[in-house]
Order: structure tokens, then sequence, then C-alpha cells
């Protein structure tokens, strides 16, 4: 058990560094926890329960700042959970909601741990001494990853007592500061991709968006499509203009095609 629970571990150490790094989809709870399921030799049972856990969470996403519940933990953890103490789906929805709730307070604490790195480095900066700011950039690499590797291997080693335990010896008021804090910043990430949207031409975009969600009630699949094809017309508008116009074979400065 040692062993699985340190390949898990490991597991959700690389699906952190793929939602900060190449985004190939390992931090989606589907592909998470299929990988969980193949280390514990039950694809089947792995795929169930981490397709549950996808449509649970389909919606949460990263705006801006804000930072979700880490879904990552949430769904190794509840996978490995439901396959070894055989509870399947409940189980494993039980406990990867309160996983992904602590995990979410532990990134939001390393995050802004991680800002002391961006000043040594500015500092570092002025030195010129460039081979140091390469390190401390490994060095936030291994806090995300032992951010989520830490409790899902004290989770799946110790089992699902060992998550509640923790969350009733964290201080209230620390909890209560912290949730105080997740619910505030995702007001900056919407006010932050508001600015962006607002830019030249793309205002015109997020008041169809709006008209077509409020007034005619698009779901969001509908509005997603529409605006695909209104992202595809955009750039094929945008391409045109921007080409360079073509010269003619016989301009002003050309007599008979011969330069004067």
């Amino acid at each position: 058990m040692l062993i699985k629970a340190l390949l898990i571990a490991a597991w959700a150490g690389l699906c952190a560094w793929d939602q900060f790094g190449p985004h190939l989809g390992f931090r989606k709870p589907l592909l998470a926890g299929f990988m969980v399921g193949v280390i514990l030799g039950d694809i089947k049972s792995g795929l169930i329960i981490a397709g549950t856990l996808e449509l649970m969470w389909l919606g949460v996403n990263n705006v801006g700042a804000y930072q979700p519940p880490d879904v990552i933990s949430g769904s190794i953890v509840g996978v490995a959970i439901g396959i070894l103490s055989g509870g399947g789906q409940a189980a494993g929805i039980a406990v990867a909601i309160p996983v992904s709730l602590l995990v979410q307070q532990i990134s939001m604490l390393i995050m802004t741990s991680n800002i002391s790195l961006v000043h040594k480095a500015d500092k570092i900066a002025e030195t010129g001494d460039f081979d140091k700011i390469d390190k401390l950039q490994y060095m936030g690499a291994i806090f995300y990853f032992l951010s989520r590797a830490v409790p899902v291997f004290i989770a799946v080693y110790l089992g699902a007592p060992a998550v509640e335990y923790v969350l009733t010896i964290i201080p209230a008021g620390v909890m209560k500061g912290l949730t105080v804090a997740s619910k505030i910043i995702p007001a900056v990430g919407i006010a932050m991709l508001l600015m962006m949207m607002l830019r030249k031409n793309m205002w015109m975009f997020l008041i169809l968006g709006f008209t077509l969600t409020t007034f005619l009630k698009l779901p969001t699949v509908a509005l997603a499509l529409i605006g695909a094809c209104f992202a595809g017309l955009y750039d094929l508008i945008m391409r045109k203009q921007s080409s360079p116009v073509a010269v003619n074979s016989v301009s002003d400065d050309y007599e008979g095609g011969l330069d004067l």
C-alpha cells in the first residue's frame, strides 16, 4: 500500500505541474482519476468515479487570481478511497469534497509564499546572476508539487479519517479568513477578465453573450458554439485586413513593364 500511495501522490504532483505548465488535461478529474484506477488495478471503477466527479466539477475553473477548490487532489483521493474502501461513487464524492477544500487553502498559502521568490528574483536580477533565478523557478515548482503530493499521500495512506481530522484541528478563525478571501478573489478575477474583454473591439462580444444568455435563455453549450463561430469570423476578417495588398504588374512607375 505504501508504494501505491507514493505513486498516487507523485501523480497528483505531476497533475499540479500540468495545471501551471503544458496544460495537457491531466488536471481534469476524468484523466486524473483514470490513472489512479490504473495504479490500483481497477480502471472501470476509476473511470466511473472520476466521470461522476468530472460532471460535478465541470464548471469549476480558475478565473484570474481566483483559486477554486482543488479538483486535482479531490478527484485523485476520491477515486482512490472509493476503490480501496469499496464504497464506489458515494465514498469517492464524500471524500473528494473535503480534500478539495483543504488543498484549496494549502494552494492559496503556497501561492502567497511563492511571492517572496519573485521579490528575491528581482534582487538577484539587479546583480546579473541569472543562474540563481532559474533555481528559484525550480524551487517554486517543487512547492507546487508538494502542495498536492503530500496531502494526497496522507489521505490515501491513512484514509478518510485523516482528512477529517486535519480539518478539525485547523483553527476556525483561519478557515473563516481563508474562506472569506476565496470569495473575494473571484471578484478580482472577474474584473481582470472584464478589463481584457472591454479592450478594442471585444466589448461587442461581451454584450452579445450577455444578451443571448439573459434574454434568450441560451444554455452554456449553445453560447460557446455561437462564440466559436464569431471568433472564427473575427479571425478571418482580421487576417484579411492585415494581409498585404497585391501589387499590380504594371504600376505608375513602370512603362511597358520597364522601370524608367
